[in-house]
């Protein structure tokens, strides 16, 4: 018994050491200004049986592929185009290639030559890879087949343009990935879609990748909603789903990737207080104060050196701005601070204004929160948590645009020299703003901050709400000036009490709609991170099956 189960061992491990493997499949795909591509595949296998190595390419559409060239260890392989012979030897199609047409595609096939170990290198043409929509140039194609001879252990695609343009970033580029566990993004100029663990049977790599009109110039017209089409793609798929590993392994990579001492450097530079870009505020490091309400009192201004003026931060805190405009409500009126009768704690919020502002960002969010409270015009307990998670791509889109509104304003007020760079006048002003943040926070001790009048606090407190510190600075203020404050408190219908805990509530509820919103969201708007095992559907290319036959 023992002597069969050892040679039933010794045939297992002889078998799988001959088995069948794909180590790694690296795939360069190059595009070209009218959509079309050059992908380039490398493959390194160990093979054990069949005459040929083939990759089926179907759901071609309109597309087109053709040109294949195939080598080994820098010897070309001879290609007879469309005249591959699948029923051939494996001795006559050693260092050969070829592509057989399909009713629905092509298969790209190659002589495998001697069993054993080989790193291929594939090329060929596609056409009409990036089609245009109503909207936006996007393609949706499987670059990875499930079903091979053996499951890849390892797989990466990277998306480089071949002719001048506009940088691909997260500005102009969105990516969604799908089919396999890993990782999308857009990094240096290029779509990286990488694995994190080996494929099973059933594994597969989609990626999506949307352009802005104007990145390219398709010469293949598709037509219709890009949402349309992601939509299809997302069906079926874990984006949008909650995923705390998912943002940890995001963090991660970012931390990685940075590399240890960038990111030591950043922290040590911006506990010193150089965090401000040069290119805005004209120096990095800016210690002074300012006792005037700056940028008079634009909020989105604000949020723009907030968001763009950091140097080491991807963005700025868009529920602070949320929570100031709340409280900017609640001190003109246009709210009204109601007792929760469920809870002493709590407190509700009564619209009592239709509109707030001709800007259409703030109006948008007064109207996004309107709409949260129903029909009674009452925000209560969760409401606009609730409402966030479900219109999250509203929720999401409002930050972007709240920022591009700051830049306007700096443009049109001539602060410019050009987008993101200060004119030293404009310098001037965005300095004003941290300046003014300085001197909130150390309001007790600056000597020279006078008694400000109950209106000019308003102002200020709405400030400190965008920058987190409104509660602080309320106590300070009610420390220091306790019949003002409590004068400014009836102006509201409030208590000095409630005024504070108001605060505190308008931040708590922004940040939560916010980060509601955003878990909602995943990386579903096409910023980067982690991948989808599920959904792709709709995609281009690709097939079933593949490897050696």
């Amino acid at each position: 018994m023992r002597r069969f189960a050892a040679l039933a061992l010794a045939v297992l491990l002889g078998w799988s050491a001959a088995a069948q493997r794909i180590r790694d499949i690296d795939i360069r795909v190059e595009l070209e200004k009218d959509g079309s591509a050059w992908i380039t595949q490398h493959w390194d296998v160990q093979v054990t049986s069949g005459t040929e190595w083939y990759i089926p390419i179907g759901n071609l559409g309109p597309m087109t592929v053709s040109s294949l060239s195939v080598s080994e260890n820098g010897e070309a392989f001879q290609s007879l185009g469309d005249n591959w012979d699948v029923d051939r030897s494996r001795e006559w199609k050693t260092g050969k290639c070829g592509i057989v047409r399909k009713h629905n595609g092509v298969e790209l096939c190659w002589g495998q030559g001697e069993y054993g170990d080989h790193r291929w290198t594939a090329r060929f043409r596609v056409t009409g890879l990036v089609q245009s929509l109503d909207d936006a140039d996007a393609f949706n194609f499987m670059f990875v087949n499930p079903g091979l001879v053996a499951p890849p252990e390892h797989a990466k695609v990277v998306i480089v343009p071949a002719f001048d343009g506009p940088a691909w970033t997260y500005d102009n580029t969105r990516v969604w990935g799908f089919g396999f566990y890993g990782d999308i993004n857009v990094r240096d100029g290029q779509v990286v879609a990488e694995s994190s663990e080996q494929f099973s049977y059933s594994s597969k790599l989609i990626a999506l990748v949307k352009w802005e009109k104007g990145v390219f110039e398709p010469a293949v017209v598709r037509g219709g909603a890009f949402e349309d089409f992601l939509n299809t793609a997302l069906e079926g798929s874990s984006y949008g789903e909650d995923d705390d590993s998912g943002w940890f392994l995001v963090l991660f990579g970012i931390l990685f990737i940075a590399g240890f001492g960038l990111v030591l450097f950043a922290l040590v530079a911006s506990a010193l207080g150089y965090k401000w870009k040069k290119s805005i505020f004209g120096k990095t490091k800016i210690t002074g104060w300012w006792r005037d309400v700056p940028l008079e009192g634009n909020l989105l201004a604000a949020e723009y050196l907030l968001d763009k003026g950091k140097r080491f931060s991807v963005g700025g805190q868009p529920q602070g701005l949320i929570g100031a405009y709340f409280l900017r409500w609640i001190l003109n009126g246009a709210l009204s601070v109601q007792p929760d009768p469920k809870s002493s704690k709590r407190v509700n919020l009564l619209f009592k204004a239709d509109h707030v502002s001709s800007d259409d960002v703030e109006e948008d969010l007064f109207q996004m929160a309107r709409s949260a409270a129903g029909s009674n015009q009452l925000l209560e307990k969760g409401e606009f948590e609730k409402w966030s998670t479900a219109n999250y791509k509203k929720m999401t889109a409002w930050p972007e645009r709240a920022s591009a509104r700051g830049r306007s304003w700096f443009r049109d007020k001539g602060y410019f020299v050009k987008d993101d760079v200060c004119t030293p006048a404009g310098a001037t002003e965005a300095c004003h703003l941290v300046e003014f943040h300085n001197f909130l926070k150390d309001f007790t001790l600056s000597g020279e901050r006078g008694s400000a009048e109950v209106g000019l606090w308003k102002d200020y407190l709405v400030f400190a709400q965008l920058f987190g510190l409104a509660d602080k600075v309320a106590k300070q203020f009610q420390k220091l000036y306790p019949a003002a404050f409590d004068e400014l408190a009836r102006s509201t219908g409030m208590d000095t009490t409630t005024l504070i805990y108001t605060m505190n509530w308008t931040n708590s509820i922004s940040t939560r709609a916010f980060t509601n919103a955003m878990t909602k969201a995943g990386n579903i708007n096409g910023t980067g991170g982690h991948t989808s095992f599920g959904g792709g559907g709709g995609f281009s290319g690709g097939g079933f099956g593949g490897g050696s036959r």
